[in-house]
This record gives C-alpha cells, sequence and structure tokens, in this order.
C-alpha cells in the first residue's frame, strides 16, 4: 500500500455496511476544505463521483488526479479509496452514489483508468453535463423518497446517467460487444437455471475455449462464469423482494444445488445473506437509510 500525506489524511473513513440501495442512500453534498476520506480496502461495491463544482482529489499508487466540474469518478470493488478535497481548494461539490450493476451494466463501466481500478470520463459537453446531473439527482431524490419502489427507481435513474455517461466513454466509442461474445450472454441468460457448461458456450461463441474467455473478460469484465453467478444473484434478488419463498427454493430455482454455497455466493456479491437482504427489504419501508461519502 502507498503513503498517504499524513497532513491530509488522519483516519480512515468507515465502510457502507451493507449493499447499497438497502441501507446505503446516494447523496448530493458540498464538501469543504479538510474533507478527506480513506479507506484502504475500498469497499465491496463500486462508487461513482461526480463532479458538480470546484475541484476532488483522488490519490492512487502512481500518484494523484484532480476532478473538476464534469468529470466523473469510479472506483471498483476493492479498490482503495483516498479521496477528498484538494489542499489550498475551499470546495468540492458532488453527487456519488455506492452501487452493484446489473449484469447488462458490465459493459457500459469499462471506462479509462487513471490507476488499477481507479476510472475517470469528462463530461466536456454542458447540454450533456447537465442531462447526467438531472438524473443523479433524481437518483438521489428516489432513493430518498416514501415509494415502496424506491430502490427500483434509484438505480432506474443511475442507468440513465450511465448510459449517458456511455455516449462519452472513448473505449466503447472504438468498439462493440462482439456477436460472438452476445451470443454466449444470450446463452448463459436463457439458460439461467442449468449447470454451467463450458463445452457449451465454446460451441455458442464459434471460437476457441481460450479465445473466448480472453474476449469474454476483455468485453464484459468478468469470466462467463462469474457473469453467469451475477445473473443468478440478481434473479434471486428478485425472488426475495417479490415472493415468500424459502432460500432453499429460491436457490434450487436458479441452480444452486446447495443452498448454503449459494448464500455464501450471495453474500459475496451483495455484501449480506439472502435472509438478512429480504430482511433489509422490509425494513427500508419504515426505517431510513445510511449515508457515507
Amino acid at each position: 500500500m502507498y503513503d498517504i500525506p499524513m497532513n491530509f489524511y488522519k483516519t480512515e473513513s468507515p465502510q457502507p455496511p451493507f449493499a447499497p440501495f438497502v441501507t446505503v442512500a446516494p447523496r448530493h453534498e458540498l464538501k469543504h476544505g479538510g474533507y478527506y476520506a480513506w479507506r484502504p480496502q475500498g469497499t465491496p461495491d463500486w462508487l461513482l463521483k461526480h463532479t458538480i463544482a470546484g475541484h476532488g482529489r483522488f490519490g492512487h499508487a502512481s500518484g494523484e488526479i484532480i476532478t473538476k466540474a464534469g468529470d466523473a469518478v469510479i472506483h471498483k470493488p476493492g479498490v482503495a479509496h483516498d479521496y477528498g478535497v484538494p489542499e489550498n481548494e475551499d470546495h468540492w461539490e458532488i453527487i456519488w452514489v455506492h452501487f452493484r450493476p446489473r449484469p447488462e451494466w458490465l459493459e457500459w463501466l469499462v471506462w479509462p483508468e487513471e490507476a488499477p481500478g481507479l476510472m475517470r470520463l469528462r463530461i466536456t459537453d454542458l447540454t450533456d453535463r447537465k442531462r447526467i446531473e438531472r438524473q443523479l439527482h433524481d437518483m438521489n431524490r428516489l432513493a430518498r423518497s416514501d415509494s415502496p419502489r424506491r430502490e427500483s427507481f434509484a438505480m432506474n435513474a443511475l442507468e440513465r446517467a450511465l448510459l449517458m455517461y456511455d455516449r462519452h466513454n472513448p473505449i466503447q466509442a472504438a468498439r462493440h460487444t462482439d456477436p460472438r461474445v452476445e451470443a454466449v450472454m444470450y446463452h448463459l441468460r436463457e439458460n439461467l437455471a442449468q449447470k454451467f457448461d463450458a463445452a457449451t458456450c465454446v460451441a455458442a461463441s464459434g471460437l476457441s475455449q481460450s479465445r473466448l474467455y480472453q474476449l469474454f473478460k476483455t468485453q464484459v469484465g468478468q469470466s462467463p462464469l462469474e457473469f453467469l453467478e451475477l445473473l443468478r444473484v440478481e434473479k434471486a434478488k428478485q425472488h426475495l423482494e417479490r415472493t415468500s419463498d424459502s432460500v432453499q427454493q429460491i436457490a434450487l430455482e436458479i441452480g444452486f444445488d446447495d443452498p448454503l454455497y449459494f448464500s455464501r455466493r450471495f453474500r459475496h456479491r451483495v455484501g449480506i445473506s439472502p435472509r438478512d437482504f429480504r430482511a433489509r427489504l422490509s425494513d427500508r419501508k419504515s426505517g431510513s437509510v445510511a449515508e457515507i461519502g
């Protein structure tokens, strides 16, 4: 781990205890000089910070970046958080959100990297910048509303913002998802509960296994098996919210033979157990959400 300027960072910031939109709400904030955050292990979710005005500082192992209005920075899960208001600056206006991407979002989240796991986009078009900021404001407002579907509404607003960011991503402008990768993704979605079979994926793509895995990892950010697990966990979340089925029933329905293994993988992806996830969904209707920047 790299050194942190002792005159800038002195304490570690807490980590969000649970999955976003369950107990962690997004936020629009004005930070002042001296604000900082230091989490050496990062968080188990993705963190997006969009600068509306002022300047922000993001440190990494090789140096730092300074953001200005229109800059969006993402930390991937497990990447150290080292950010705050730069020295000699008096404020930093931001909208931030901790989130776990839906499966179809992954290809939109391949942004230019400033350092491993630390990505930035710069939105120079003022009209598009305002459109993105409106979606982020809506996300914040909806996540804090009294709607029983507030998580879904907020996630939809975030999805629209990510699609707008995608228009300005030079990496996406230079490539599109390979149709052979799309064929495998379609196969996995349509056979969610079936046992993973690498040979079937290879046949669907028409590529060799090594070439398929390399291309899939490059374009989706995960292996086919990891992508299938993500699809299954997303389906499980829907069942936990919309049905009273037991965890064992849900596990079997989405392709897990062992409910205990399913619970471990769910916790790995979401941050809490399936039972706790269902309990939090009930609690949020009457309780408040935590805030962390």
